[in-house]
């Protein structure tokens, strides 16, 4: 069973305001969408009802098989050690919610996921943000206490900045990125 499946992940986030749905209408309408660390699907789910064909990739065989079981083309991928399925520029969009903070070299994952895109595609990302005043003023008063969720969810394995988060785009020429939710576009030649 794979760790976030153990801990019971998070329900897709229906408020307009909810970080889910700032992915959603940063990934726009596209035709097709690789969902990184996709989980049980439920971010490609509504891509798929909107349109969209959707690959959601996961190293997590349970999580896998419940998007499999949604009806999801879904596939047991770890994105730090393979390629997933897909041709180079075969994506709209390559999505990467709440992803990057789980992996050790987040730059090189990118670097895979970089040629899938298309010309005219975009990378979505979401990070925590590691600069958050809640975890700033915890700092101060000594206390750095990992939790189940959250900020300093036990499986986080990087903080970032605004800084960090730049500085991982930069890694690849032509990508922006902002606070919490980044949007990466191929460089325009």
């Amino acid at each position: 069973m794979g760790i976030l499946a153990a801990m019971g992940y998070v329900a897709f986030g229906t408020d307009p305001y909810a970080a889910h749905q700032r992915l959603l209408r940063l990934c726009g309408s596209p035709r097709t969408v690789l969902d990184v660390g996709g989980s049980s699907g439920y971010l490609g789910r509504e891509l798929a009802r909107r349109g969209a064909e959707v690959v959601v990739i996961d190293n997590d065989p349970e999580a896998v098989a419940g998007a499999s079981q949604a009806g999801m083309d879904a596939h047991v991928v770890d994105i730090t050690r393979q390629d997933p399925p897909g041709r180079p520029g075969g994506y709209d969009v390559v999505l990467c919610g709440d992803v990057l903070e789980h992996l050790a070299d987040p730059a090189a994952a990118l670097r895979r996921l970089r040629p899938l895109v298309a010309p005219e595609g975009r990378l979505v990302a979401s990070v925590p943000n590691g600069a958050n005043w809640a975890l700033r003023l915890s700092l101060l008063a000594g206390r750095w206490n990992y939790t189940d969720r959250g900020l300093l969810d036990r499986t986080h394995l990087r903080n970032f900045t605004r800084r960090a988060a730049h500085a991982a785009a930069r890694a690849l020429p032509g990508l922006l990125a902002y606070q919490h939710l980044a949007l990466a576009r191929p460089a325009v030649n």
